[in-house]
């Protein structure tokens, strides 16, 4: 059923400023329409982030407004929900692609565990062997600039790392290797819902932060340094 988003009044955009050189701020959201983000006092609240995240299941007109009101880039993948991409131009979508905004790297993958044939849906082994054809990518990136990318984002979480025990929210086991061969600072996912405030949103594999962004979270990367382009 497709979500009907009750207008709110645009303002004028704010300038575009350059990549940050410190930490970068970044807002991530995922799987419903938070309240908190589609606000008037969206600015107030998150005007100085550097980037926007959607880890999918949002509506375009909702990621729109998002990117528009901050006037920051925004990098997507799809969700399982998410059927058309034919009005997902201007949503900075990546699907098993690497995009380079605000000076980090994020390789985006959209999907979930197949489940009833629906659109981004996969099975375990096509994962598997999509990820494979970008495994030499990331060697060479991780060879030359100390990592394959800052950033997975993903829709689905990796297997065993938050993600539930029915099919639909079954996490792809191809996560775990391809953390170990990136070395991401930051694997970002949707797709499992968090309804309890007390629930933990952040694992952690070797070195890499698995965060679940179910609604919306602000992640700031400024620990450790980013590898260059």
């Amino acid at each position: 059923m497709k979500l009907r988003l009750r207008k709110l009044r645009l303002r004028k955009p704010l300038l575009k400023k350059p990549p940050p050189a410190g930490p970068v701020k970044i807002l991530c959201v995922a799987d419903e329409v938070d309240l908190l983000v589609y606000s008037d006092a969206i600015r107030e609240r998150f005007g100085e982030v550097d980037l926007i995240l959607s880890a999918g299941d949002l509506p375009n007109e909702y990621l729109g407004y998002i990117a528009s009101m901050l006037n920051r880039p925004l990098v997507s993948v799809a969700g399982n929900h998410d059927h058309g991409e034919e009005d997902a131009s201007g949503l900075g979508r990546l699907c098993f692609s690497i995009r380079k905004e605000a000076g980090l790297s994020i390789l985006g993958i959209p999907g979930s565990m197949l489940y009833s044939g629906g659109p981004n849906q996969f099975s375990d082994h096509y994962m598997t062997m999509r990820l494979l054809c970008l495994a030499p990518r990331l060697v060479l990136r991780r060879l030359f600039k100390g990592r394959g990318v800052d950033i997975v984002l993903a829709h689905a979480p990796p297997k065993g790392m938050g993600d539930g025990p029915d099919l639909p929210h079954r996490g792809f086991s191809a996560f775990l290797w391809l953390i170990g061969l990136a070395k991401p600072f930051y694997f970002i996912h949707g797709h499992v819902h968090l309804y309890d405030g007390r629930e933990k949103r952040e694992k952690e594999l070797d070195s890499t932060k698995v965060v679940n962004v179910y609604g919306h979270s602000l992640i700031i990367l400024g620990e450790e340094e980013p590898c260059h382009h």
